[in-house]
């Protein structure tokens, strides 16, 4: 029994031994090998910059330039069959791609199409009746695409029908200023005129809306060699500028933020209540019609009338850019008359909704959203974009796939009936508004991923101008001469803000795409990146073949980006911002930087003030409240800064209650009144420009009050308004300090 308790102890001694030996050596490997890691090779920072990087060295330019070629082989017309297989086979990819689900999501809303049987056009008649020219019904077809059908020719979608006759009045580019020029200055009256205006500078519809208050009875759209050719370019097919046949189709509205003017503030379902269609909201009164610079040449050769007023009333074609009203005495009985036939109707279109559910928060989304539908071929607009949306999708299904997943919901969308209003988008966020409102952390918007190849550009908030600038110091440049060199590097370089030091240009947001009913309605964050042109020296309006039959896969492949470098650097913008947005513990937002937006915003505005020195004193108009406002909110975004810095990013209520800070403080900005004739541009801060929808104008309500407020009839009542607008200002950017005070 001694015996065999001794060999039992002698055993587990022996056992013991070889056990320690053996951790000992494994102790000794794990050190030598430790030390042994080579030492240029940085440890992991985190998971997050790991599947940040996975992801981003994902996405391909050979996919894009796929997707692209894909995307532009038919026209993609909202409300047509050929859209709805193109939004079937989006959704069959995202699903194959690993998305969580994917729905088709429809509305029923109102479009505008030519009549097949009654094509528009224009002509000029003599005094009989006879029509003596007639501009083109169609655009000569680029090569290839001969035998493609359905391709809708140039109109103004939801122009009025009729055939109204008259004198000609050329209104240059048909700007309010360009109207105050005519009937202030020049003394021409443009009531029962039919008026040509080039296209450039401002929306469309803003023209039009101008023309209708200025009397006119019709209006004629042209583009200019001026605006739509670049000096040294041949026309497509041999280079990339307009040729003389094309012309830019586009809608005419004037919705400002209404969404489908038929169910203004709600969505089109089929159990939503309809305003009659002749009532609908933004709809134009006159006839309205687009054409390309050849046809535009006979129309303007025999103007007669005034000489145009200065040198930048003048194009490029070769005609003298009389003002009119008429032709020349040798043909002042000729007449222009204006045949057009559109009819508007309730159609459905289709958004495709993709998901990947969050792990932590799925209750909070990040949003990326771009449009599908495309006037005909969609080569830049939008299918450059959506391609590159279809490229981030895959890359973040192939991490998902993986076993990955963001820490907060992110939301696809690929919009429809964007062309026609923003229809798709804006009806799905009137639908899911209340949700959106409660959980939306931000939106990136993803129109046309080029509109040049100069250099990048971005119009964001704020919030966001931090996250964009860090973002791009990761992403290298894709530019000519800054090889091994950063994104944010060649940026600031090609364009420095003009506001901040040290830092690239980034543009306020306007309008005239799909994040305006999430930013101006909704009050979420949000954001655009595109490349772009030298908008210095490249003067000429967007891009030469703007929603003409030009814009095809061509163009983009052989000159705007042959190699999609360009289209991989947008790739990598917009979904590295979804990616850090979706993923960061704390949210990538900075409100130091929207205190000093708003701090320059305002002395921008009292500075603009000053040019009525007088009536400020005699109205007793004072800015002190919106000053003193601000001041509070600078110091307020200052300590939440710096209570930021101190959080344990283990609690996760603390982080949570920052964050829900952090993602309400754009909806702080939001007034539940809208602004004054715009009810549905709600956000104090930024709004559209009431004279130009693309354009964003800070602190609107106040310009809007002080605008042309010298030729204001009533000057008391006019400066009241002025005063009732600052206060709407002071008290919004007060209450929206309060939001970011600790919780007492």
């Amino acid at each position: 029994m001694w015996r065999s308790t001794g060999r039992r102890a002698a055993s587990g001694r022996f056992w013991a031994i070889v056990l320690g030996a053996a951790a000992g050596l494994f102790l000794l490997g794990f050190l030598i090998g430790w030390f042994a890691k080579p030492t240029d090779k940085k440890p992991s920072v985190s998971p997050h910059e790991d599947m940040k990087a996975a992801f981003m060295a994902e996405m391909k330019a050979e996919n894009i330039k796929q997707f692209l070629y894909n995307f532009t082989q038919l026209p993609h017309l909202a409300g047509t069959k050929e859209n709805l297989h193109l939004a079937q086979q989006v959704q069959a990819e995202w699903k194959e791609f690993g998305l969580d689900s994917v729905q088709l999501v429809h509305y029923d809303v109102l479009l505008s199409y030519p009549d097949d049987t009654k094509p528009n056009y224009i002509s000029i008649i003599d005094e009989h009746g006879n029509e003596i020219f007639n501009t083109s019904l169609s655009e000569p077809p680029p090569p290839g695409y001969e035998a493609v059908r359905d391709v809708v020719p140039p109109y103004s979608a939801f122009s009025a029908q009729g055939m109204p006759e008259g004198e000609l009045v050329y209104v240059n580019y048909g700007r309010t200023e360009d109207f105050f020029k005519l009937e202030r200055e020049m003394g021409i009256n443009c009531t029962g005129k039919i008026v040509i205006a080039r296209y450039g500078k401002i929306f469309r519809g803003n023209k039009v809306k101008n023309a209708e208050l200025a009397g006119a009875k019709g209006v004629i759209l042209y583009s200019d060699p001026a605006d739509y050719c670049a000096p040294g370019t041949d026309p497509y097919p041999n280079g990339w500028n307009l040729p003389g046949g094309g012309a830019q189709r586009g809608n005419v509205l004037n919705l400002n933020g209404a969404g489908d003017p038929l169910t203004p503030g709600y969505p089109a379902k089929e159990y939503t209540y309809r305003l009659d269609k002749a009532s609908g909201v933004g709809l134009p009164k006159i006839p309205v019609h687009p054409i390309g610079y050849h046809d535009a040449e006979s129309l303007l050769r025999n103007m007669g009338g005034y000489a145009p007023p200065h040198s930048s009333w003048k194009g490029n074609l070769n005609v003298s850019y009389n003002v009119g009203p008429g032709f020349t005495t040798n043909y002042s009985t000729r007449k222009v008359k204006m045949h057009i036939h559109s009819h508007n109707e309730i159609t459905r279109i289709y958004n495709v909704i993709g998901t990947i559910r969050g792990t932590v928060e799925p209750d909070r989304y990040v949003i990326l959203g771009g449009h599908r539908d495309s006037w005909v071929f969609g080569g830049i607009d939008p299918q450059s974009g959506a391609a590159v949306v279809h490229e981030i999708v895959r890359s973040f299904g192939k991490l998902r796939r993986k076993g990955w997943r963001p820490r907060r919901t992110v939301i696809f969308a690929s919009w429809d009936a964007e062309e026609f209003g923003l229809l798709g988008s804006t009806e799905w966020a009137e639908e899911n508004a209340k949700v959106l409102q409660a959980r939306g952390v931000a939106y990136i918007n993803a129109d046309s991923s080029i509109e040049g190849n100069y250099t990048l550009r971005v119009d964001c908030t704020p919030l966001m101008y931090r996250l964009v600038y860090s973002l791009t110091k990761e992403i290298p440049s894709p530019d000519e001469g800054f090889e091994g060199k950063s994104l944010y590097e060649s940026w600031y370089k090609k364009n420095p803000s003009r506001e901040y030091k040290e830092v690239p240009r980034i543009n306020k947001l306007g309008s005239g795409n799909d994040f305006e009913v999430f930013f101006q309605r909704l009050g979420i964050a949000s954001g655009r990146a595109r490349y772009s042109k030298n908008w210095n020296v490249e003067k000429y309006s967007s891009y030469p073949v703007y929603h003409s039959v030009y814009e095809t896969y061509e163009i983009v492949e052989r000159f705007y980006d042959p190699a999609f470098k360009n289209h991989l650097t947008v790739a990598q913008v917009r979904g590295g911002l979804v990616f850090e947005l979706a993923n960061s513990v704390v949210l990538p937002f900075d409100c130091r930087d929207y205190a000093s937006a708003v701090s320059n915003y305002a002395h921008i505005i009292y500075n603009l003030s000053r040019n009525h020195e007088e009536e400020l004193a005699t109205y007793n108009v004072s800015f002190d409240a919106l000053f003193s406002a601000v001041k509070n909110f600078t110091e307020v975004a200052a300590s939440f800064h710096e209570r930021l810095q101190q959080i344990d990013i283990n609690n996760l209520i603390a982080v949570r209650s920052l964050n829900d800070q952090l993602m309400f403080l754009e909806r702080a900005f939001i007034d539940p009144l809208g602004l004054p004739g715009r009810p549905f541009y709600r956000h104090v801060i930024f709004a559209p420009s009431s004279h130009n929808k693309y354009a964003g104008e800070s602190f609107p309500g106040i310009y809007d009050a002080m605008f042309d407020i010298k030729n204001k009839a009533d000057q008391h009542e006019a400066w009241e308004e002025v005063k009732r607008q600052i206060s709407i200002a002071a008290f919004t950017v007060q209450a929206a300090a309060g939001t970011l005070k600790e919780v007492p």
